[in-house]
């Protein structure tokens, strides 16, 4: 039986790790699982103790013992809890991997050079690179790759090679496609198609996970898809009830990201003639100068500049 199958052992915890429920993910013992798939969950208590932005290297040296045969398989862990915890991986481990020989491997030397080398076309080319060498089995049980590399696409804008991407999911058989992962890909395709009734399945999807248990523990997490839900209610239009969302987050913290401060703007600006845009684009400012909201905010005022001075008499 596929242990990732709703009725495997792993269907919960796969499911929790994905929908950002890492205090739950953390919460378990190794005990509770076979143990052909305890390395698994350890791999997600690993992951989600660095995604709460806390040091995993507990986990990872009771990894090495309890795992010995799995050194690459730590050193890497090791190298991406280091990256949160000092900005830096005095190692050099991602930058000196030029192909990828397992999943993970893929999975975080590819975040990395998003997040840290700031370089999503390398990114982009590292992930093809690995996925080109896949046959078909391991295709349809590593959608993990699929998942990072068609959200590098929709970053990019380019719609094109996400939906080619989307396509071969869809000819994926039906064992690969049932799970969290598929879902979120999906949400978020159909999302870019507009359309009520595409951005109403999207919004439904993280209703149902918000709806699904969260714990009070696991806040982040649940102000992540809270944030979702409001972009989603943005492109319904339904403005009052974006509202509403808001005012949910920041009862839960007081910490804003900066795509939650640019879809307050666009709050703003839609609600309030943008009567508070001025001082919430101030904030961004601080969160994430480089953020594409304040770069889209600066080409638009240099077309304005030089509009003005284009027709300005001397």
């Amino acid at each position: 039986m596929d242990a990732f199958s709703d009725s495997g052992e792993l269907y919960t915890i796969r499911y929790q790790f994905y929908t950002n429920q890492h205090n739950k993910v953390k919460s378990y013992s190794l005990e509770e699982f076979s143990e052909e798939n305890q390395l698994k969950v350890l791999e997600f208590q690993i992951r989600s103790t660095i995604a709460l932005n806390q040091d995993a290297s507990q986990l990872i040296e009771q990894g090495k013992s309890r795992f010995p045969d799995n050194e690459d398989f730590f050193q890497l862990l090791q190298a991406w809890n280091d990256l949160h915890d000092f900005g830096t991986d005095d190692s050099t481990h991602f930058e000196d991997l030029k192909q990828a020989h397992f999943e993970l491997q893929a999975i975080l030397t590819s975040l990395y050079l998003v997040k840290f080398a700031k370089d999503i076309d390398q990114s982009i080319n590292f992930l093809t690179g690995y996925i080109d060498k896949l046959n078909n089995l391991q295709k349809y049980n590593e959608i993990e790759v699929f998942l990072i590399l068609i959200q590098l696409y929709f970053i990019k804008g380019n719609f094109k090679q996400a939906t080619a991407i989307f396509k071969v999911l869809n000819s994926f058989p039906d064992f690969s496609r049932d799970n969290i992962i598929y879902q979120i890909i999906e949400s978020w395709y159909i999302s870019i198609q507009n359309g009520t009734d595409n951005v109403n399945n999207s919004y439904s999807l993280y209703d149902e996970i918000l709806s699904n248990g969260y714990s009070d523990d696991d806040v982040q997490g649940k102000v992540h898809n809270l944030t979702v839900l409001l972009v989603l209610t943005l492109q319904l239009k339904h403005y009052p009830e974006a509202q509403e969302v808001l005012d949910q987050i920041t009862t839960l913290t007081t910490e804003k990201s900066a795509d939650l401060i640019a879809n307050q703007i666009t709050l703003d600006r839609l609600v309030n003639h943008g009567q508070g845009t001025k001082e919430l684009l101030t904030e961004l400012k601080k969160v994430d100068a480089g953020h594409d909201l304040i770069k889209d905010e600066e080409s638009k005022n240099a077309i304005f500049d030089a509009i003005v001075a284009k027709y300005q008499t001397v």
